[in-house]
């Protein structure tokens, strides 16, 4: 038989690779392959070289196969042959300089497929192999090597692959200059304006648009790298502008990323970086001219660039963050929340996509950053600003200490502590906002940034004069001011904010010093700032707020004069109902209305409390947890409703004094509330009623799972959402008739309702005035002053109660200051509202009355309040004393519907845990308090026992809503930060009041909390009334009994014992709900008082029905 050598074999498939390239015969390929193959296979090739030979020419045969094909094992295979065939060549063959190329080719195709970084790396020395060849086609390779550098650099960010491409550009360049070649300066250009924005060098900046003019002098205007040409020089024209300033360059920039747009026609490749770069060009002119054509031509370029950007394009990252900056400029505009929001999901997208290495990740981070910073001057949420300072830190330790964008990045954690100032009041904050602005100055001796830190540095210093009083800072502000006002020239959107800063800063030299020329010039600036706003430009609070201010300066100066007062408040009234602007700066200016109002004793302090009081209701309802939701109360308007209410009583309002108390009080549970308000009326208007009840049901359950969950940016996201759903459902509910009202503050008409048990009776306490409201279903609301008390005798009265919730005070002495402090209390508070329900209602004796008090007389025992003096009666005797949070507590809890049958004796749950996880004290009488309660009942009623280990936390939650009856006997645990984490400590862990409320029962009727401080509210919060007593009676339990402070485990048998045992007396037949505030009452009286101290004896309090 005939056989073929490895020569024959080389041969044909020489002929048959040849037949393919000439005809484009892909058999002809397959068939010359596999000749190469078998090549390879004969046992003796003639020599070394001949193999090497033979590996070469099946690589690069299997290399255009996977061109062609696309088989990534051919690919694989084809680098393998050329790193053997390398391995076998001598130093001196011809071939080895064409056999690093093909192999450094082969590796940057498969980079492409797989972007890893061994390919690269090894391509690189490949060609570094022949970097010094004198081969005519070295150079060539030398800016072969230089483009995967530059690829390498765009990857992972090391600027010495720069560098190394610069040298090597230049030096090909500098062989020839005359006749580099166009793609070779273009390239060179770009290696320049990359290294610049990495170490913000001006001399690479200048390299670039010199080699960019150059290359486009050369090029003929119909070449198809004359669009890539006129990007580059486009790009360093505009960094040129954003370091030096000057229109011409920017003008120039945005006429040569125009070309590039005409160049690159849809479906272009380079059309999508066109359309991103003209954008940002277009973004910049606005940011100086303040044109809304242009805002809306840049977001109709970067909309469209985003359309046609795959989701794996490598500048789909830098796109997205480029679009979200411009939305935040639009929200600065119009104030439209959503656009902030789009804005802030964009650059977390982008983020996701950025690995850490990328050179664009710390922009992308601060501007974040700054969205974050806006959103928080919105709406106020701290959480916000922790975030921005873990953006703003991020991204310096990113950047280089010459990065060009420096400055920016220490003008935004500046920022950071200006606001913190101005959260926390900690001056130290404030010096370094001052000390960060200073900085940044250094970094950005001119360009049209710099007029930005001059305004930011004036602001601080304007803000530590008012706190410290120095001149100096106010007449170095004045002149940065005016320095900042100079370089920033007409139609610039930033003068805005200048004359805004300066009239402030006048204003206070005006009051500082008297110089009706600072007065006027003040008022000049504000005017120039005004006609600068379009109606309903979010600035013009801001300048309505500074009017304000000036007014009352000038008021101040001249009281003789009303005019300015009255303009006062007239500007103070435009800024806290703008149309636009954020809820938080509308709501500091409505309570600096209120308090200047309540100072000079302006007409307009109802009004005032009246818009806090709205525009509060809707700032809260945008925080998307229960724990935001308090928070902002503590911090902000933990005296807003009690002060509104005195407003209205101190003008003969009451009725309108409770709507207000309602409306501003028990925000927590409000909330809550409206989620789960009932629905059977609407159910029962047609179809659309039923599908708007059923819609209002399901975004009612997400939006409590999501305020009752943890808080992430994706959560936050999602939970705005769903609310904008939720007010389009509610908006649609009001349409329908019967409806127009629906979820809307309650009337009196209808809280009154409340009181149709019993008189209701709410203690104010605000620091205008105190007084007391009785509240009747059948009567208009009673006002009963009480001039004999006022906000700093509550107070202390309430911090010597408190004190009782964290010492057992036993003995004489105890005894007598707690009896002095009850007698108080009488006297100044209770006793005038006994005169008034006896003589004004005819209230007989023995008649049940809830008490609703507000702010600090949450902490005063009212129920157990009496003179102490010999042949006079206290409360106890007069009344039966219950609580209620609020009005509409109480009606929630009348309108809950427990079906029970009366001949069945109700079943109860007894939950004991005297040893629980989590570090609390042994409990030594947790068995003998539910031994006694099991041998009070009588056989006929049956007793569930949980104790010990299976009083675990899912077990008790299991059997709490299972029980119309449950008697708790455990530890109890207050959080006032997050008070739905306040707990009944089990044995597993803590059974936590988010628990409890978020599995409402339609079988729960009554619960006795025998722990600490069930009923123990926030003493900085107080009229939220967030405890483990109000959770429960949220949760659907008509009557609780709580207690106000520490329960003494050695004596609370005594009174649980006496309370069951006062209980059947009155319902013999079977435990009666309603009856559980006279059994309270009764048991008080009853216990034995040599065992049990008062303390001990007026801790229980009982809430609802």
């Amino acid at each position: 038989m005939f056989h073929q050598s490895a020569r024959d074999y080389t041969i044909i498939g020489d002929e048959l690779y040849a037949l393919f390239r000439d005809q484009d015969d892909l058999h002809a390929l397959q068939l010359a392959i596999g000749h190469y193959h078998a090549a390879l296979t004969e046992d003796v090739l003639d020599s070394q070289c001949s193999r090497s030979d033979q590996l070469l020419k099946l690589g690069t045969a299997l290399s255009r196969r996977f061109d062609l094909v696309g088989d990534t094992a051919d690919l694989d295979v084809a680098i393998d042959c050329h790193s053997v065939a390398i391995e076998l060549q001598t130093p001196d063959s011809l071939d080895v300089p064409i056999t690093h190329v093909k192999h450094a080719q082969m590796l940057m195709k498969r980079f492409g497929l797989h972007v890893n970084q061994s390919d690269i790396d090894l391509a690189i020395e490949q060609y570094a192999c022949i970097s010094n060849q004198t081969d005519p086609a070295h150079e060539a390779w030398l800016v072969a090597l230089a483009d995967v550098l530059v690829t390498r650099f765009s990857h992972w960010g090391d600027v010495r692959d720069l560098s190394q491409a610069i040298h090597l550009y230049e030096s090909v360049v500098n062989f020839d200059a005359s006749n580099a070649l166009t793609s070779v300066l273009g390239n060179l250009s770009l290696a320049h304006f990359l290294r610049y924005q990495q170490e913000g060098d001006a001399p690479d900046l200048t390299s670039s648009i010199v080699y960019s003019t150059e290359a486009l002098d050369k090029i003929s205007s119909e070449d198809q790298n004359r669009s890539v040409l006129l990007n580059n020089l486009a790009n360093g024209l505009l960094f040129r502008f954003k370091k030096l300033g000057g229109t011409d360059d920017l003008e120039q920039a945005i006429k040569s990323y125009g070309s590039v747009i005409e160049l690159c026609l849809p479906g272009h490749k380079g059309r999508l970086r066109a359309l991103s770069n003209l954008a940002s060009a277009i973004m910049t002119r606005y940011e100086l001219q303040a044109s809304l054509v242009d805002l809306e031509i840049s977001l109709g370029y970067f909309h469209e660039a985003l359309d046609i950007c795959p989701k794996n394009h490598p500048d789909r990252p830098i796109l997205l963050d480029n679009l979200a900056t411009t939305l935040r400029k639009r929200f600065q505009h119009t104030g439209d929340i959503i656009d902030l929001e789009t804005s802030i999901e964009n650059h977390y997208e982008a983020l996701h996509v950025l690995p850490p290495s990328h050179p664009h990740r710390s922009d992308t981070l601060c501007s974040l950053g700054n969205a974050l910073q806006s959103r928080f001057a919105f709406q106020g949420d701290p959480d916000d600003l922790v975030a921005a300072v873990d953006r703003y830190s991020e991204a310096l330790r990113l950047q280089p200490p010459s990065h060009p964008e420096r400055a920016d990045l220490l003008n935004n954690i500046a920022n950071i502590a200006f606001n913190l100032f101005d959260e926390q009041r900690n001056p130290r904050d404030l010096d370094l906002s001052i000390e960060h602005y200073s900085e940044a100055l250094q970094f950005s001796p001119e360009g049209f940034r710099r007029s930005l830190l001059l305004h930011n540095l004036a602001s601080s210093l304007t803000t530590r004069f008012i706190y410290r009083n120095d001149a100096k800072d106010l007449d170095r502000a004045l002149e940065l001011g005016a320095s900042a006002l100079e370089l920033r020239e007409r139609g610039n959107e930033y003068r805005l904010s200048s004359h805004v800063m300066l009239a402030n800063a006048k204003g206070l030299k005006y009051e500082l010093e008297g110089d009706p020329a600072m007065l006027q010039a003040a008022f000049q600036h504000l005017d120039e700032a005004h006609g600068m706003c379009t109606p309903g430009h979010p600035s013009l609070l801001d300048i309505w707020e500074e009017y304000s201010r000036i007014h009352l300066h000038a008021y101040s100066k001249a009281p003789q004069s009303t005019i300015h007062l009255e303009e006062a408040f007239r500007y103070f009234r435009s800024a806290s109902t703008h149309i636009s602007g954020g809820s938080l700066p509308k709501f500091r200016v409505a309570l600096r209305w209120i308090k200047e109002a309540e100072i000079h004793k302006h007409p307009s302090a109802l009004d005032a409390h009246q818009i806090a009081l709205n525009i509060f209701d809707r700032h809260v309802t945008t925080k998307p947890s229960v724990e935001s939701r308090h928070r902002i109360v503590r911090e902000y308007a933990a005296s807003l409703a009690v002060d509104a209410a005195s407003c209205a009583l101190r003008l003969g309002l009451v009725t309108l004094a409770v709507e207000m108390l309602e409306h501003g009080r028990g925000i927590l549970w409000t909330y809550l509330g409206r989620f789960r308000t009932p629905l059977d009326d609407l159910q029962s208007a047609g179809e659309h009623g039923c599908q708007l009840a059923s819609e209002f049901v399901r975004l009612g359950s997400l939006l409590e799972d999501a305020a009752c969950g943890a808080v992430t940016e994706e959560g936050l996201q999602h939970y705005r959402s769903l609310l904008r759903e939720w007010d389009g459902v509610v908006d649609q509910i009001r349409l329908v008739d019967g409806f127009g009202d629906f979820l809307l503050a309650p009337s009196f008409s209808k809280l009154k309702e409340a009181a149709k048990n019993g008189p209701v009776i709410i203690t104010n306490a605000s620091q205008y005035s105190c007084d007391a409201v009785i509240v009747h279903h059948e009567h208009d609301p009673i006002h009963i002053p009480l001039p004999d008390i006022n906000t700093s005798d509550i107070l202390r009265l309430s911090e010597q109660f408190r004190y009782f919730a964290t010492n057992r005070g036993r003995g004489r002495s105890a005894e007598r200051e707690l009896t002095e402090l009850l007698r108080q209390t009488w006297d100044t508070v209770v006793f005038p509202v006994i005169k008034t329900l006896e003589s004004s209602l005819h209230l007989p004796q023995g008649s049940r009355i809830w008490w609703c008090p507000t702010g600090r007389f949450n902490s005063i025992p009212l129920h157990a309040a009496a003179p102490f003096r010999k042949g006079e009666k206290g409360l106890p005797n007069y009344y039966i004393s219950s609580y209620t949070p609020t009005l509409s507590a109480l009606l929630r809890c009348q309108k809950l519907r427990h079906v029970s049958n009366d001949k069945t004796p109700p079943r109860i749950l007894a939950v004991g845990q005297a040893a629980p996880t989590g570090g609390f004290a042994k409990l030594g009488t947790v068995d003998e308090e539910l031994d006694s309660l099991q041998s009070i009942l009588p056989p006929v009623m049956s007793m569930t026992r949980m104790t010990g280990e299976s009083a675990t936390r899912s077990e008790s939650l299991r059997a709490i809503h299972s029980s119309p009856w449950v008697h708790l006997a455990c530890h109890g645990k207050q959080d006032v930060t997050r008070p739905l984490k306040s707990c009944f400590a089990m044995s597993d862990g803590p059974l936590a009041l988010l628990d409890i409320v978020r599995a409402p029962s339609d079988s729960s009727e009554f619960a006795f909390l025998s722990a600490c401080h069930t009923a123990a509210g926030d003493n900085k919060a107080p009229d939220e009334v967030v405890h483990l007593a109000a959770g429960m009676q949220f949760a659907g339990f008509r009557g609780v009994v709580g207690t106000m402070w520490a329960v003494d485990d050695a004596v609370v048998v005594n009174m649980v014992s006496a309370f069951y045992e006062a209980l059947l007396e009155r319902s013999p037949d079977g435990l009666k709900s309603e009856h559980a505030a006279v059994a309270l009452n009764t048991a008080a009286k009853r216990v034995d008082k040599t065992v049990v101290p008062l303390q001990q004896r007026i801790v229980f309090i009982h809430i609802g029905i």
